[in-house]
């Protein structure tokens, strides 16, 4: 039996072909990221392009499917191989533990990718990427603000001129206007206010590795916001791709 037979019988076996054909990059293997993966996975899509650069620690249990004490210290990129290819061995899977920045861009984007998901936490990271995948005119699918939040029916989905209430959507806004960037990019993010109910201490702070900027403050996050996000990020990613014109076999007319 195809392990897509479910899949199938709701989409369609043209949509499947689609979804079969389909190449879609993947930046941020963590909370949100790590979510989408395993949808868009366990939905065939043929081909993936998996790009982080952290490992796993254990402040990474609470909330990301990569991570277990038996994966700690183990790189993400890595552990999403392995976690793909077991869902599914047809799937082409391409890894970079690389960071994202202008210069890695260049050969991290690819003009075959059909859908970019952008899932990083890093500001400057995550603005390079959307503003390198609408200059080779890529549809994206973007990630805002899930920590700090525990209400999962405040999710929206909407471009990114549409957001509101959160507040890294909010500087994201404003630095894609900065690049001349206003709309276009497919944005997941919650009207729910932020939360964090006790204060970091310092030794909690995540640690910055050299040249990637300087420690940040931890935000609360819980398991089931973070999840949503990635899986609705799949959703979008799907529709993106089933939405498309059906290519012609060869010899047929164009």
């Amino acid at each position: 039996m195809d392990q897509f037979v479910r899949t199938e019988q709701l989409l369609g076996a043209q949509n499947m072909e689609k979804i079969k054909n389909a190449s879609v990059a993947v930046f941020g293997l963590g909370a949100v990221g790590s979510f989408a993966l395993e949808a868009l996975a366990r939905t065939g899509i043929g081909n993936l392009r998996l790009i982080d650069f952290d490992t796993v620690d254990v402040s990474n249990i609470n909330r990301q499917l990569l991570a277990y004490h038996s994966t700690i210290g183990r790189e993400k990129a890595v552990l999403a191989y392995e976690r793909v290819k077991d869902i599914n061995p047809s799937c082409k899977v391409e890894i970079h533990s690389s960071f994202v920045n202008a210069q890695s861009l260049e050969d991290l984007l690819s003009e075959d990718s059909d859908v970019v998901v952008d899932a990083i936490d890093g500001l400057n990271s995550k603005i390079n990427l959307l503003v390198g995948a609408k200059q080779l005119n890529l549809s994206v699918v973007s990630s805002m603000g899930a920590g700090g939040k525990t209400d999962i029916s405040m999710i929206r989905t909407g471009d990114i001129s549409e957001t509101c209430v959160c507040p890294l959507a909010r500087v994201v806004r404003q630095r894609l206007h900065r690049r001349g960037l206003y709309q276009g990019i497919r944005a997941v993010y919650s009207i729910e206010k932020p939360l964090n109910k006790q204060a970091f201490r310092p030794e909690d702070a995540v640690a910055a590795l050299p040249d990637h900027g300087r420690p940040r403050p931890p935000i609360g996050t819980v398991s089931w916001v973070p999840g949503v996000f990635g899986l609705t990020i799949a959703s979008e990613v799907i529709h993106m791709i089933i939405q498309r014109p059906q290519p012609p076999h060869p010899g047929e007319p164009v």
